[in-house]
């Protein structure tokens, strides 16, 4: 009973805390009201003017900050961090974000039920609410990559049926689900069965492949990129979850005039540690939003109750009687940088920086030891072709700016390898290799336009979805040499260049995160991308790059362990599509 919380608002007990001289933002009303707020223990009694005699056990001077609900971030990975979940719970709560809907489908690539329960298990007892999804499409493309585990309906019920699982993680075989494919549908089926929320993935539907994808009991996306896709699932009953890569004047102005405000919600995804460390969390993406023309009060609701009824919160995401106290106190609401953060109604992070540590469980015994892999050689990276002058090519074209590709056709001259075989030559262009981590011998290979010309060679195991080990470089003998860094480190990333290694990002646990500090952590990779830069790898998100280019179901066309894939038309493309000459 909550004869507490009543007795105080009417004066015959006294609050836990009360935080006077703030400037409420009421997003059930787009309202900015001078104010204070009453506490008792985790929830919220009273918030507005308080101009009635009362007592509290505790009260704060809010120095006429904004208070705003915790953020809370409807769609994301942690994997995507790098880091355990306390040392990212210890980052992002300083940001303002207080509740995360994790989807845990990277580690889940990787060990399965096992990886999904280990991580799980880390992210109990954080002061950071953490929903743990039920991963659903593992791999990401059947029959075009291979993962360390396979997801059908049987493993989708174990999966859902572990203890504090919220949900079915975002299914992304979207061709599969508009087609009524049997196996991603029984997947789907056992969620929905079960009463689940479940998140989608729809980036290249549209008219009725989108309304088939709707009609399959999928219910939210945050893959759309335009003003009219947003309208057009608004329009059909999709909660539509924008990320800041996909954010523009256009969408702002469309997120402001939609006629269902309660549908919308801005979320993180993936958010790599140096844009974490240095730019912020979903506070980051509020404010470029808010940059772009959004409505400041209607930012904040998009990040805060919105994605909370979509979590099914309903005592979560706004600072109102009877909602549980995550509040944060913010200078500045168009650059929302937590002064003070309350995770229900404690006090847990002052001035950026966490006020008590977190439990950090062992994970080794069950994350370490992943990678099987055979040792790469410079033979392996050759790319044979038929006798002949030259050879019609189907290249990757980047821009170097987004991750999006598109498929184009070179003539390249043919030579001879070391053995005086007819090979490629692929001088000019940035080669990749993706080698099965999983005990599979298998790579595929591929050609990148746009990127080079590169001096050395990048390799991880760190990227979206399978995590097999991906391997960028300029030529094959430091291709070689930072693919066997990485296997030989059980995991990370590494640079080489003139036959020597250079930076090696240790990420043991499942080859994806570091048990390290957040801090030791960045300066590794910054000094990773340092190295990237003189090898003469640009790119405007250049980590992004790296581990978009092997994700088979981002458009256009990629590279996995089995080859070159077109994403657009569901199938396999020849890297070599003809022989031209003599």
């Amino acid at each position: 009973m909550r004869t507490r919380v009543i007795g105080a608002v009417q004066g015959r007990s006294p609050f836990s805390l009360v935080i006077r001289n703030v400037r409420i933002v009421n997003v059930y009303n787009d309202t900015v009201t001078e104010g204070s707020i009453g506490i008792v223990d985790d929830r919220i009694a009273y918030a507005g003017p308080m101009d009635f005699a009362c007592q509290a056990e505790e009260e704060l001077d809010g120095g006429g900050c904004y208070a705003l609900p915790g953020f809370v971030d409807a769609h994301m990975h942690l994997e995507s961090s790098m880091l355990t979940p306390a040392h990212f719970a210890e980052v992002v709560l300083a940001c303002g974000t207080t509740t995360v809907a994790a989807d845990p489908h990277e580690i889940g690539n990787v060990l399965g039920l096992e990886g999904v329960r280990a991580l799980m298990e880390a992210a109990g007892g954080l002061p950071l609410r953490v929903l743990m999804m039920a991963p659903s499409t593992i791999p990401s493309a059947p029959g075009f990559e291979d993962s360390g585990y396979d997801v059908g309906p049987e493993e989708a019920a174990r999966l859902l049926d572990l203890p504090g699982i919220s949900g079915l993680g975002e299914v992304m075989d979207f061709h599969a689900v508009a087609a009524g494919e049997t196996r991603i549908l029984s997947v789907v089926e056992e969620a929905l069965k079960r009463g689940c929320l479940v998140d989608g993935h729809a980036s290249l539907l549209t008219g009725r492949d989108l309304q088939a994808f709707r009609a399959a009991g999928i219910d939210s996306d945050h893959t759309l990129r335009t003003a009219d896709k947003l309208r057009e699932e608004l329009a059909l009953g999709f909660n539509v979850q924008i990320q800041s890569g996909n954010l523009s004047r256009e969408m702002a102005e469309a997120m402001n005039s939609a006629p269902v405000q309660d549908q919308i919600c801005l979320v993180t995804d993936d958010v790599p540690l140096p844009k974490l460390m240095e730019r912020g969390h979903l506070n980051r993406v509020v404010a470029e939003a808010m940059a772009l023309g959004l409505d400041p009060v209607r930012a904040v609701r998009f990040a805060t109750i919105n994605p909370a009824r979509r979590l099914r919160l309903y005592d979560v995401g706004a600072i109102a009687p009877g909602m549980i106290a995550d509040i944060q106190l913010v200078r500045d609401l168009r650059e929302p940088r937590p002064e003070a953060v309350f995770c229900a109604g404690r006090l847990v992070c002052r001035g950026g920086r966490l006020l008590e540590p977190l439990p950090r469980p062992d994970l080794s015994a069950v994350l370490e030891g992943t990678v099987r892999c055979a040792p790469v050689a410079e033979g392996d990276l050759v790319i044979p072709a038929p006798a002949g002058e030259t050879a019609l090519v189907n290249v990757i074209r980047e821009d170097g700016v987004s991750a999006r590709t598109t498929r184009a056709q070179r003539e390249l001259p043919v030579t001879a390898d070391a053995d005086g075989h007819p090979a490629l030559d692929t001088g000019g262009y940035l080669k990749m290799a993706v080698f099965n981590r999983y005990g599979k011998r298998q790579h595929g290979l591929a050609l990148i336009e746009g990127m080079g010309p590169v001096s050395g060679a990048v390799a991880l195991t760190y990227g979206h979805d399978a995590h097999n080990l991906t391997v960028f470089g300029g030529n094959d003998a430091d291709m070689a040499l930072a693919a066997n860094g990485v296997i030989e480190m059980q995991g990370g990333i590494c640079a080489a260049s003139g036959g020597r290694l250079l930076t090696q990002v240790p990420l043991p646990l499942a080859g994806l995160l570091s048990p390290e500090r957040p801090e030791t952590l960045l300066a590794q990779l910054r000094a990773f991308l340092s190295d990237c830069a003189r090898m003469g790898f640009h790119h405007k998100d250049l980590m992004s790059f790296f581990t978009i280019m092997p994700l088979a179901v981002s458009p256009e066309i990629k590279c996995t362990d089995r080859g070159l894939v077109d994403v657009a038309h569901k199938r396999f493309l020849p890297l070599i599509e003809e022989r031209r000459g003599s």
